[in-house]
């Protein structure tokens, strides 16, 4: 069976596999085949075909059964090469995996390679001097996004159907907006971070990009043992934020009770406690290695050991109350607006030029620690994940993942 015959989608391919008229095998074969005809992505940064080819041979269960996936290469993975986008551990291989690498295995997916990353995953362009720059397939111009952007290349040129990321501001959605894709953040905790290196732990969240919703539902599923909610938008009270335009008139069509939104968050809170929560996470490495972090994160880093642990305490302390402050106030099912709010940068932009704009209304969720899907660039969010994905599920009937549009002479592509 060539690449080309093998069904597209994780839920079919696990059915066929599961039928016998797909061998996880072919499966298999046809990823890295995929790979290999793509290496101007720079979509991932090791392969571990043999493993994979040796898991695929084994009798295979679960809803992921044969299904090929990619871990952003922040995750530990047991025996493969984990870099986490860093020259600083080219050569580190863990003798365990990430709880939710775990996860995705005991449910049948197979582990073909590591995804591209910005270093360290601190980074909205996955621009890795290291590993090289990952590309957009579908808008060959423009910036994937990041830092989970070697997930989201992959997915959209079809390599694979899912992949597992981290988002601590919008690492799985704003590539998801930029490549026509599903990234899903569900709430801190949902989802075991353990053996996912930290960036800044008040926010970290791991959570899957894909395809598509169902997809996307479909590993949820599996990281958290609940069941695939029904698609649901009808009857729900839905906040639309930047006004009552076009996203508002499709929401009503389909159903949803719109009003309008707006609720701030504590910028400065949130970004001193990222500093302060990226500071501690890197001690004993920097600046003890610095000169061996790249040029764009290394001055992150250095603007990070200006936070000290009172100022920490004291922001982490401004987050929560924020956080219970959203809950005391909610009165929406949903609230819905842009990923971006904006058009998707050049591939060659700098990263430090457009960083805070980029990725507002994506890390608004992060410091309010509410769920949030980016179905190209149409986020949904809310207090409940299965609420969130059963509404991505309805919304994405009607409204398949596009790219957010671009400037640079490229076309948008329906996911």
């Amino acid at each position: 069976m060539s690449s080309d015959t093998v069904p597209q989608s994780a839920a079919e391919i696990a059915a066929a596999v599961r039928q016998g008229s797909l061998s996880a095998e072919e499966s298999v074969i046809a990823a890295l085949q995929r790979v290999d005809a793509a290496p101007e992505l720079n979509a991932v940064i090791t392969l571990c075909a043999d493993r994979a080819l040796a898991r695929a041979r084994d009798p295979l269960r679960g809803p992921l059964a044969g299904v090929p996936w990619l871990a952003k290469d922040i995750l530990d993975t047991a025996q493969v090469r984990t870099t986490y986008g860093s020259a600083v551990f080219r050569d580190h291989v863990p003798a365990r995996s990430a709880a939710a690498v775990e996860l995705l295995e005991a449910a049948g997916a197979i582990l073909i390679g590591k995804a591209n990353l910005h270093e360290f995953a601190w980074g909205v362009t996955s621009q890795n001097q290291h590993y090289g720059d990952v590309r957009n397939p579908r808008l060959p111009q423009c910036t994937p996004g990041g830092s989970s952007g070697g997930n989201a290349a992959a997915i959209a040129a079809g390599i694979v159907p899912l992949g597992l990321g981290s988002d601590t501001g919008g690492s799985v959605r704003l590539p998801a907006a930029c490549c026509g894709v599903v990234g899903f953040k569900g709430l801190i905790g949902s989802v075991p971070a353990q053996g996912c290196f930290p960036l800044a732990r008040t926010f970290d969240v791991v959570g899957p990009l894909a395809a598509s919703v169902a997809d996307c539902a479909l590993v949820w599923q599996a990281l958290t043992g609940r069941s695939t909610p029904a698609p649901r938008i009808a009857s729900l009270r839905v906040g639309v934020v930047d006004g009552l335009g076009s996203l508002a008139e499709r929401l009503a069509e389909l159903g949803a009770e719109v009003v309008p939104w707006d609720r701030g968050f504590d910028e400065d809170a949130y970004d001193t406690c990222f500093l302060g929560d990226a500071r501690e996470a890197h001690a004993g490495i920097f600046p003890e290695r610095r000169a061996e972090y790249g040029d764009n994160v290394r001055v992150k880093w250095d603007r990070a050991q200006h936070v000290d642990a009172a100022q920490l305490a004291a922001a982490r302390s401004r987050v929560h109350s924020d956080r219970r402050r959203l809950r005391a106030e909610w009165d929406v099912d949903l609230v819905a607006g842009p990923v971006l709010g904006m058009e998707v940068p050049a591939f060659d932009v700098v990263e430090s030029a457009m960083r805070h704009r980029f990725g507002l209304r994506a890390r608004c969720w992060n410091a309010l620690d509410v769920a949030a899907i980016a179905v190209g660039d149409v986020q949904l969010a809310g207090l409940d994940e299965s609420l969130v994905l059963g509404a991505a599920l309805a919304w994405e009937a009607a409204h398949p993942a596009r790219p957010a549009s671009a400037d640079h002479g490229n076309q948008e592509v329906t996911a």
